[in-house]
């Protein structure tokens, strides 16, 4: 049998929207009741993010930041707002 390899380049993008989209879904779902901290929340999610990328470029020898990184986080932190959004949605109306 042939041996196959999948290599799926940039793999870890796709770990860093899924660590954001579960740190704001969690953040979201903690304040539930205030729904006017929402968007708070998201900004909060996406600053830090881009936060850590700085600190890993600036403050370490051996990471690097990446706005790609940056980028994940942020379809992560969107992602879960937005699937809040239409859950809460549709919770009201029914």
């Amino acid at each position: 049998m042939p041996k196959t390899s999948i290599n799926i380049s940039n793999i870890d993008k796709a770990y860093h929207g899924f660590a954001y989209f579960v740190l704001t879904i969690t953040w979201l779902f903690t304040f539930y009741k205030k729904p006017e901290k929402k968007n708070l929340i998201a900004f909060i999610c996406i600053l830090f993010g881009i936060i850590i990328e700085v600190f890993q470029t600036t403050l370490t020898n051996y990471r690097t930041g990446d706005y790609i990184d940056v980028l994940a986080n942020s379809l992560g932190v969107l992602f879960a707002l937005i699937l809040f959004n239409l859950f809460f949605k549709k919770k009201y109306i029914n």
